[in-house]
């Protein structure tokens, strides 16, 4: 194995790479994704922003492996989850197919959203870069008076900082709150691999503006903290994710002109 092969970076931002990208850790990212910390904090807090899903038109953008759309169909959506990677989106055929729910996916770029305008009663984001051409997409394919729920890395953890110790019981230290200097994700899929993502990050002011400035109404903002479930499997984010969000969850409504 070369160099190359060994460690390869792409620019979260950048489609083309983005694709190629999540192509290759989607066996990775698919394997730890319903047993992660992540999947168990913010499932509850997102199911209960989006209430009562039955026969709601639903579409996952950046579906990713499909763990979420799974959920969603469970509570009788019907569900469009769609992805730029086809690695990712053969992992979300797999679950939904184990789990016996009926999911729609599509390989597309959420800069442009292969549906018409008005075809969607919500839309969610969960953990997908975000930027305005995204969210004037969302909106567009939106119904009036559509829910989009956009969840991300808190803020506080993606600022320029870091734990004071490995300990559970560390503190974070913010050195730059502000900086808009890209992100490294650094991965292991497999020994000897390294894949690094960079990423573009944005503060809580940036992420209600954009929304916002799309046609959107700010209805709940949700900062989730672990239960019990975490602190069995992972005692170590439960105890930093109960003194430290750890992620934002984002519900806004489209404007509904009169």
């Amino acid at each position: 194995m070369n160099k190359k092969e060994r460690f390869r970076i792409y620019d979260d931002d950048i489609p083309k790479q983005a694709e190629k990208g999540y192509d290759t850790i989607a066996d990775w990212y698919s394997l730890r994704k319903r047993g992660s910390y992540e999947f168990k904090i913010l499932l509850p807090t997102i199911l209960n922003l989006l209430g009562n899903l039955h026969r709601k038109n639903l579409i996952d953008i950046g579906c990713g492996p499909g763990a979420y759309s799974v959920e969603f169909a469970k509570r009788g959506a019907k569900v469009f989850g769609l992805d730029i990677s086809r690695k990712m989106l053969d992992k979300a055929k797999n679950n939904a197919e184990t789990t016996n729910m009926k999911l729609t996916l599509l390989k597309a770029d959420a800069h442009f959203l292969p549906f018409m305008n008005e075809s969607f009663d919500l839309a969610v984001l969960i953990l997908t870069i975000l930027n305005a051409k995204i969210v004037q997409e969302a909106a567009r394919v939106l119904k009036p008076d559509g829910l989009l729920l956009f969840s991300d890395t808190h803020p506080i953890i993606e600022s320029k900082g870091r734990w004071e110790s490995n300990g559970m019981d560390a503190g974070r230290i913010i050195e730059d709150y502000f900086s808009q200097d890209k992100r490294e994700w650094r991965i292991e899929p497999s020994p000897g691999r390294t894949v690094i993502f960079k990423y573009c990050t944005r503060t809580i002011e940036q992420c209600v503006n954009m929304i916002t400035d799309a046609g959107f109404k700010i209805l709940r903002i949700a900062e989730p903290k672990p239960g019990t479930d975490v602190r069995k499997s992972d005692l170590m984010h439960y105890y930093r994710c109960s003194r430290v969000p750890y992620f934002i969850v984002y519900l806004a409504q489209k404007h509904c002109e009169q």
